[in-house]
């Protein structure tokens, strides 16, 4: 059987990290980073500010995210988030008051993912289409979705 532990590393809001970041685990962003992101689970919080692309498992942003990510299964932006650059994932949720300005691609399986990037892919993802949740109708919002 597995190791189900996870290591937690937390970016505390008044702490800046710049440069790669390789994290294992769930890393909580309180604070800034700049850089290159590769991990498992991300989140950020509402007041951080990221400008790194990234290739995670799983992402919630609930600060300022600028850069071009990949996402092998969900990408949810709250209600406190702000996201500006590419966007490739499998699926994504996009809450009341969230801003996302940038475009965004279903992910091809088959196309985005590197033997490199097979231990971040969540074990036995199935291809599928990208889903765009939540409401639409404020004034904050663009969205681009490609084929």
């Amino acid at each position: 059987m597995a190791d189900k532990q996870e290591g937690l590393s937390i970016i505390d809001k008044d702490c800046l990290v710049e440069g790669t970041l390789n994290v294992k685990g769930k890393l909580i962003v309180a604070g800034s980073l700049k850089g290159t992101l590769i991990g498992n689970t991300v989140v950020t919080a509402k007041g951080s500010s990221v400008n790194a692309p990234a290739k995670v498992r799983e992402m919630i942003i609930g600060g300022e995210f600028q850069g071009d990510i990949t996402v092998y299964e969900t990408l949810r932006i709250l209600s406190t988030g702000a996201f500006s650059g590419k966007i490739v994932c499998k699926s994504i949720t996009l809450e009341t008051g969230g801003k996302l300005n940038g475009r965004v691609k279903p992910l091809d399986l088959t196309k985005e993912l590197s033997l490199a990037d097979t231990a971040l892919a969540a074990g036995g993802a199935n291809q599928g289409l990208s889903q765009v949740e939540g409401d639409t109708k404020g004034k904050d919002h663009s969205l681009t979705i490609e084929d």
